[in-house]
């Protein structure tokens, strides 16, 4: 057999990405892209600058923002201007997607809806991501990650037992931008690969609401099925026990998931529990949650959680300890599969951890990790590059405001 011809040195070298993405969702699309090679160009300026550059301490840039955005370039242009519009409609004819993730209609009021892109440019792809969609009579209400839970029923069922108080347990998550992104940027490569088919690019519709509800759906079905049931499943499961239980130290969980009687068999040797004979099923069990959860509890409690989740996997039953952020960068596993690269960021003292690629590929190289950029840092170089702007005209529409630039501040 002859040798299988070399690979790209990165799979999406050459594609261009005009990024308007913010905060979560919006960077991490633009983010998987440049991972693979693509030229992403972040587009903001001063008077709406992404949220992720907001802090505290009055740095230059944030870890947050560098996480987001590293390996983009960045462009400060002002899409409120006529003059800013034509520049932008300038580099969509010159690129191949367009991200976006602001309220719904925003985009067409600059007069940049997909109409008008595809107008410019039969082959953009373009892909808009929002809180619940962009069609319906809810599309325009603004939304964020708590707002977004709620409408969907999942703030209600991320919450503490009645018994403990029943306070809702979501207020430190980032969900559903990280899966949402990742749909958003695999449509957006779905459409660019199906261009050479249809011959033009086409325009793609993330919710953020309908993400939840896709990962709910057995949820929702037994719930539709039986009022009632869909909740209690999602908070307790099938079988019992199953959820988290409270270990050893301060505000400490490991989750125990028993699956079937062969895991119920399991965690009673375990634990040295008697063989109840009413215990025997699913049905048997989940009668007397409440119970096995208190002779789980009593267990789990001495254990520190790490403690807890291998003695138990040892044994076959599923369980895992909760982590937090902190605890990841020294996680086993994940440094053994190299999840994790440092990345210097030349305006921070220290190195960052970062998320290295999607999947551990046999192939294909690792992302190629430089840093995120500052604001309209690359202008007069993507200016001049993509669209052969002369360097007069670069600094006439800098001085009117229409374009930014580190020059200027």
């Amino acid at each position: 057999m002859r040798p299988a011809p070399p690979l790209p040195a990165t799979p999406l070298a050459g594609l261009r990405v005009l990024d308007l993405g913010v905060i979560v969702v919006g960077a991490e699309m633009g983010r998987l892209f440049a991972d693979q090679g693509a030229e992403v160009i972040k587009i903001e300026n001063r008077a709406f600058p992404d949220g992720s550059r907001q802090t505290v301490t009055d740095t230059p840039i944030t870890p947050s923002f560098v996480w987001g955005h590293r390996g983009k370039l960045g462009l400060g242009l002002d899409l409120r201007r006529p003059e800013g519009t034509e520049v932008f409609r300038a580099l969509v004819a010159e690129s191949d997607v367009v991200l976006t993730n602001f309220r719904p209609g925003t985009m067409e009021s600059l007069g940049l809806g997909y109409a008008d892109l595809a107008a410019v440019n039969p082959r953009i792809v373009v892909v808009d991501s929002s809180a619940l969609g962009a069609t319906g009579p809810w599309s325009n209400r603004m939304g964020y990650g708590p707002l977004v839970r709620a409408s969907t029923g999942l703030g209600a069922l991320w919450r503490h037992d009645p018994a403990d108080g029943g306070a809702f347990g979501d207020g430190a998550t980032v969900y559903p931008d990280h899966v949402a992104a990742r749909l958003g940027a695999l449509a957006a490569l779905a459409a660019v690969l199906d261009r050479p088919r249809r011959g033009r690019g086409r325009r793609v519709s993330v919710s953020q609401a309908e993400t939840i509800l896709a990962q709910l759906a057995e949820v929702l079905a037994l719930e539709s099925h039986v009022p009632g049931s869909g909740v209690e499943w999602a908070r307790t499961g099938p079988d019992a026990p199953r959820g988290p239980f409270p270990c050893a130290g301060d505000d400490e969980w490991c989750v125990v998931a028993v699956r079937d009687d062969a895991d119920w068999a399991r965690l009673r040797a375990v634990l040295d529990l008697p063989d109840d004979p009413g215990l025997r099923t699913a049905a048997g069990r989940r009668a007397r949650r409440g119970e096995i959860g208190a002779w789980v509890a009593a267990w789990t409690r001495t254990r520190p959680p790490e403690q807890v989740a291998e003695l138990l996997q040892r044994a076959g039953i599923p369980a895992g300890a909760m982590q937090r952020l902190v605890d990841h960068a020294d996680d086993p596993h994940l440094r053994a599969r190299g999840y994790f690269r440092l990345l210097h960021q030349p305006q921070l003292d220290e190195v960052l951890p970062t998320v290295n690629g999607p999947a551990v590929f046999r192939r294909l190289p690792e992302p190629r990790l430089r840093p995120a950029p500052l604001r309209a840092e690359h202008t007069e170089e993507v200016l001049g590059r993509v669209l052969g702007m002369p360097e007069q005209r670069i600094d006439e529409l800098v001085e009117s405001g229409v374009l930014e630039s580190r020059r200027n501040g």
